[in-house]
């Protein structure tokens, strides 16, 4: 299937993936995701959780997949869009990534692209991932590091999270995106790290830094500005949740968990 084609970006929450920053981690983010897709076979149904300004992992997810989606986050926050603001790609639904509206079991693949950072709820984030993944279904989850060089430029200040992009959004380290998945019920498989280089905003300081990403087994050193976690569903029927999920769960009105 050819995927369809998204708009350009004209300025907004995320206007910052166009420039020299954000197209070096969409670039980074891209290449990864080709190489774990290309170990697979291509997926009968998978769905893309994330702004529509990572067009180029959703191109990526479509090329691999018989049938796919983009879910829109229906939130000005974060790097989310604003329904009724901004135009809808093809492809795409408008929705909440606490609130999937998919089937249980449905899904062969679910990616969320920096989601978690910007979810009051991310715990309800990953349980819904797992509740439209059928068996053998995989999971895979790019989130900003704090742990790295990104972590320290979150911490300069207002002045920093003022110029929007992922700075306002909630680190989540490699460690605790696997607790969340197996807290989930899942399988963790790998985590991966991306971005070496430090968060620079000038495009001829990204290039002379880009030798870093050349490190043997850079993705396996926990400090890199992205983390990409990957786990697998493979228990059918009902997760069992995990300490950490039902205790959020708890605490969100209107929802009930049963002690177990």
């Amino acid at each position: 299937m050819v995927a369809p084609t998204l708009p350009p970006v004209n300025g907004g929450p995320v206007a910052w993936l166009d420039r020299p920053l954000g197209k070096a981690v969409t670039g980074e983010e891209r290449r990864c995701l080709t190489e774990l897709l290309a170990a697979h076979p291509p997926f009968p149904q998978a769905l893309v959780v994330g702004a529509k300004d990572y067009r180029p992992l959703f191109d990526v997810v479509a090329d691999r997949s018989r049938w796919w989606c983009l879910l829109v986050p229906a939130s000005g926050e974060g790097l989310a869009g604003e329904r009724g603001l901004q135009e809808r790609p093809g492809g795409s639904v408008w929705g909440l990534p606490e609130q999937l509206p998919f089937p249980s079991g449905g899904l062969d693949l679910v990616v969320v692209v920096h989601a978690l950072e910007f979810s009051r709820s991310p715990y309800q984030v990953v349980a819904e991932a797992v509740r439209t993944l059928a068996p053998g279904g995989r999971l895979v989850v790019f989130a900003f590091n704090p742990i790295s060089l990104f972590g320290v430029g979150r911490s300069l200040g207002r002045q920093r999270r003022a110029e929007g992009g992922p700075w306002h959004g909630r680190f989540r380290s490699g460690l605790a995106l696997r607790r969340m998945a197996e807290s989930a019920g899942l399988s963790f498989e790998a985590s991966h790290y991306l971005m070496l280089r430090p968060p620079l905003k000038q495009a001829g300081a990204l290039w002379a830094t880009r030798f870093l990403e050349g490190i043997p087994f850079r993705q396996r050193l926990p400090v890199g500005g992205v983390v990409c976690l990957v786990a697998r569903k493979d228990e059918p029927g009902m997760t069992r949740l995990g300490p950490a999920f039902r205790a959020e769960l708890q605490r969100t009105p209107g929802r009930m968990v049963p002690n177990p």
